[in-house]
């Protein structure tokens, strides 16, 4: 493998000594190493080219039903045994959780496709800049302002529990963002890939340009409720939040929409799933725990079926654990980490031409709960959004501000697009931890409260 990788043989080490140093009755040790490399840039110039190798080990033991961690950057044995001397210490302080059925035993963990691609992993700055190079090109031509970045980078991920877990994977991901500006619009594309060599830089800069030429002099656009076309980073908006509720903490709090609705018909025709062995997306067959992951339908065809579960929530639960567990956090245990909304059949110039009246969304920007039980969201537009007159796309309009149930966006589903696009979300816990692979969507009714000066 190459050199950007610590490998598994190294990490193999630093978790087992990670569990040598720590006093209690269990004790797990999760390592988390990135070797990163980003070059920006903005008006057609590359401004930042950094690169950085660094690992996290997470340590956390259990001293009956009480339990800690703590976090350390140093690999040495100083580091590893302050880190775990801490976590042990905590952990004898810790308040006793009478629902804490220990750390899980280790289980087969299925086969998945390699998300490791050499290429990534051997691209170099140069390899960058030509990629840079050729979106600010095409903004150049169009005598619009750009900036973005162009990345590259390798994660690994190992597990080891005193039960006997054991679990490593490598994972690379490039990427190639852009916002095309011009005097009174912009627009954003983005593309995502295992493979730099797979990287579709020349899509996403004809994506943005062609569009942000397009969005100049946008127009007021009155409030009120529109049905929409929904380009895919709007759905990866939509996927993130409503995944969230088809987790076992989100069911066992009361603050899921679809908690006790298992087998009933919840949003229109669409179907989610959570599928760590998608070879298109970025599979991983395990989670965060060491804990075999399985592909799990949450909606099918609108009929909510599935729920994703750590070790934990499912202990308390008396269910199967599904292997969806985040590093270890008090907020959010679990998560689907590899969504798939499935596509249908409509091409993106068919949903386009399906709306009598409404609007045309490239992404949401600032979005925030309002209410989570009832999966309100609030946020703006961004980067492109457009009128839709007799199933074309009329002239460009101001952002506007919605205030939507996303759930009950997705009851009034008209049709689905028949591309996915890969995406992923926001970095978490210092890591790439969830993708998503959607769609463009054509929805009924959406709800915009605001309008804006821009």
């Amino acid at each position: 493998m190459s050199g950007v990788l610590f490998g598994e043989r190294e990490l193999r080490d630093v978790a087992q000594r990670a569990l040598k140093a720590a006093k209690g009755d269990e004790a797990e040790a999760l390592v988390i190493a990135r070797t990163g490399s980003l070059t920006r840039y903005a008006n057609a110039a590359i401004h930042q080219n950094v690169t950085s190798r660094e690992a996290d080990v997470t340590i956390r033991v259990v001293v009956g039903k009480r339990r800690a961690t703590a976090t350390t950057n140093r690999l040495d044995e100083d580091g590893l045994r302050r880190a775990a001397a801490a976590a042990s210490e905590l952990a004898r302080r810790a308040p006793e959780d009478p629902t804490f059925g220990g750390l899980p035993a280790p289980r087969p963990i299925a086969d998945a496709p390699s998300a490791y691609v050499e290429r990534t992993a051997e691209a170099t700055p140069l390899d960058r800049a030509r990629a840079a190079k050729v979106v600010c090109d095409a903004a150049k031509a169009q005598q619009l302002v750009c900036a973005g970045f162009v990345s590259s980078s390798v994660q690994e991920i190992a597990i080891a529990s005193s039960t006997g877990t054991w679990a490593y994977g490598p994972q690379t991901h490039a990427e190639v963002q852009i916002g095309a500006i011009g005097d009174d619009g912009s627009a954003f594309a983005q593309r995502v890939s295992p493979d730099f060599g797979a990287l579709d830089v020349d899509g996403a800069a004809r994506e943005a340009v062609t569009k942000a030429v397009r969005a100049q002099r946008p127009r007021d656009m009155e409030p009120g409720t529109y049905e929409v076309v929904l380009e895919p980073y709007c759905v990866r908006d939509m996927v993130g939040f409503l995944g969230g509720h088809f987790t076992g903490l989100a069911v066992e709090e009361g603050r899921s929409f679809v908690g006790g609705k298992l087998g009933q018909e919840v949003t229109g025709p669409i179907t989610l799933v959570d599928d760590p062995f998608d070879p298109a997306g970025m599979p991983r067959p395990f989670d965060f725990e060491g804990q075999p992951s399985e592909r799990i339908t949450m909606l099918e065809r609108g009929v909510a079926r599935g729920i994703v579960y750590d070790s934990g929530t499912a202990h308390r639960a008396g269910v199967r654990n599904t292997g969806h567990a985040l590093p270890p956090n008090p907020f959010m245990p679990s998560a689907p980490m590899h969504a798939r909304l499935e596509p249908g059949d409509a091409s993106h110039e068919q949903l386009v031409a399906g709306v009598k009246r409404g609007l045309l969304v490239t992404r949401f920007h600032y979005t925030r709960w309002v209410h989570q039980l009832r999966t309100i969201v609030t946020g703006m537009t961004r980067d492109g959004a457009f009128a839709i007159e007799d199933g074309e796309i009329a002239y460009p309009i101001k952002n506007l501000r919605f205030t939507q149930s996303y759930h009950e966006a997705w009851r009034g589903v008209q049709a689905i697009g028949k591309d996915l696009r890969l995406l992923v979300a926001a970095e978490q816990f210092g890591l790439t931890a969830s993708c998503q692979r959607v769609p463009a969507l054509r929805l009924a009714a959406f709800t915009f409260t605001g309008a804006t000066r821009y």
